[in-house]
C-alpha cells in the first residue's frame, strides 16, 4: 500500500464571501484531538502485512479533519488563528481550505499522512454571536461545518494559594459556548514550568494538590468555545465527505488570570 508523500497540490477555488469577517489565523501545532486521529491512522497502516491484504490505494476513504479557531482581542491587539489539520491516505491530490469563505494558502505537509493549512490574521474583529463557516474540498468531495463565536466572558481574579491548596477558578457564563478550556502555568524562580490544562461544561474548574507540585508565579486563560467537546463516545460536528471536530474559541483581557503560589510553611513545634 502506497503512503502518498507527495503529489499534493493546494487548489484555489472561488468560494463566495466571507460571513465572519475576514479574520482567520493559524494554530501552531495540530490539537490533542489531532493527534489522536493521526495515530488512529498510523494503527491501521500498522496492521497492513505480508498475511493481510489492505485496501487498494485507489480506495479513497473521507479524510479525518480537525479545526480549531481562536478569536483574542488583548491589550496587545485583536488576532485570530485558525489551524486545520487533514488526515487521509492517500493524502488527497486537491486540498483547499476555507473559513467563511476566505481561502488559507498557507498549507503544509507536517506528518506522512497529514496536511496542516494555517492562517494568522490581525486585521478584522469578530462579532460575537456571528456564525463561522469551515469548508474543506477534497478529492472525496466537500466537508463542512459550522459553528458561532462565543460571546463575551470574565474570569474571576483567584487568590495566592500554597502548594498544598487548591486552585479554584470560576468564571461567568459566554453565550453560545458549549465548553470552555483552561490553561495554567506556574513558573519557578529556577525558571521550571508547570502546566494544568482541563476542558469543563461549567463555569468553574479545581486543580488540587496532586496537580499543583510547584511554586511560583501562576497565569492562564480561559477560552469559551462553540463545538463538541472532544471526548470519549463524543460525534463531531464535520459533516459531508469527511468527519470530525469544529472549533471556535474566543477570550479576551478579562479571560486572564494571574497569582503566586507559595511553598507550604511548616512551624515547627515548641
Amino acid at each position: 500500500m502506497r503512503i502518498a508523500r507527495e503529489g499534493w497540490k493546494m487548489t484555489t477555488h472561488t468560494n463566495g464571501t466571507n460571513s465572519c469577517a475576514s479574520r482567520t489565523a493559524r494554530t501552531g501545532r495540530p490539537s490533542r484531538v489531532a493527534g489522536v486521529l493521526v495515530i488512529l491512522v498510523a494503527m491501521g497502516l500498522a496492521s497492513c502485512s505480508d498475511d493481510i491484504v489492505c485496501p487498494d490505494d485507489t480506495i479513497i476513504v473521507a479524510p479525518a479533519i480537525t479545526a480549531s479557531i481562536v478569536e483574542s482581542r488583548l491589550a496587545a491587539g485583536d488576532h485570530t488563528s485558525v489551524g486545520v489539520l487533514c488526515v487521509a491516505d492517500p493524502l488527497p491530490n486537491d486540498f483547499a481550505v476555507f473559513i467563511s469563505g476566505r481561502q488559507i494558502d498557507d498549507v503544509a505537509l507536517v506528518l506522512p499522512l497529514a496536511l496542516h493549512a494555517a492562517l494568522e490574521d490581525d486585521d478584522i474583529v469578530w462579532q460575537h454571536g456571528q456564525d463561522c463557516s469551515l469548508r474543506v474540498i477534497t478529492d472525496v468531495g466537500v466537508a463542512t461545518a459550522t459553528e458561532v463565536v462565543p460571546g463575551a466572558f470574565a474570569v474571576e481574579p483567584p487568590s495566592d494559594i500554597a502548594v498544598t491548596d487548591t486552585l479554584n477558578l470560576s468564571w461567568s457564563s459566554a453565550d453560545g459556548a458549549d465548553y470552555y478550556a483552561v490553561r495554567c502555568v506556574i513558573r519557578s524562580a529556577r525558571d521550571d514550568s508547570l502546566v494544568l490544562e482541563r476542558s469543563v461544561v461549567d463555569t468553574t474548574v479545581s486543580f488540587g494538590p496532586d496537580d499543583i507540585t510547584l511554586s511560583g508565579s501562576a497565569s492562564g486563560w480561559v477560552r469559551a468555545t462553540a463545538g463538541p467537546l472532544p471526548d470519549g463516545g463524543t460525534d463531531g460536528n464535520i459533516a459531508g465527505e469527511g468527519w470530525g471536530f469544529f472549533a471556535v474559541s474566543y477570550y479576551d483581557s478579562l479571560c486572564l488570570f494571574e497569582f503566586s503560589v507559595t511553598e507550604e510553611v511548616t512551624v515547627s513545634p515548641r
